[in-house]
């Protein structure tokens, strides 16, 4: 119960501020601040943001073992991104949702690594 709770408040952290991100670059595109090259590569730099954050939060509530809570968090959110995309788009793999989807792994895993390391000495 405590990992789902975890999760939840990770994942609800990560949604939120991979839309916000989305709606600040949508934004700045419209009037014209951002090319369509400059929106391209925020594309793979918000979910980065996002997950990484969550990745700490993630790791600021386990005990031990960062990396293992990352990859746990990290895949399910890529599974949550594959049937997202799948349900919108139809399509299975391109090479760019592969590597989008490998640097939303990588990203949870180093934000829960640097999380473990962010606790206060006496929490556990």
């Amino acid at each position: 119960m405590l990992f789902l709770k975890k999760l939840g408040k990770s994942f609800l952290t990560s949604l939120i501020i991979l839309f916000s991100l989305t709606l600040v670059i949508t934004i700045f595109n419209y009037i014209g601040l951002f090319s369509l090259s400059i929106v391209n590569a925020f594309s793979y730099i918000t979910p980065f943001i996002s997950l990484f954050i969550g990745g700490i939060l993630m790791g600021k509530g386990c005990v031990s073992k960062g990396w293992l809570e990352g990859i746990k968090f990290g895949l399910i959110c890529v599974i949550i991104f594959f049937i997202f995309n799948y349900l919108a788009f139809g399509s299975f793999f391109n090479i760019s949702n592969i590597i989008l989807y490998i640097i939303t792994l990588v990203a949870s895993i180093l934000g829960s690594m640097i999380g473990i390391n962010l606790k206060e000495n006496g929490e556990n």
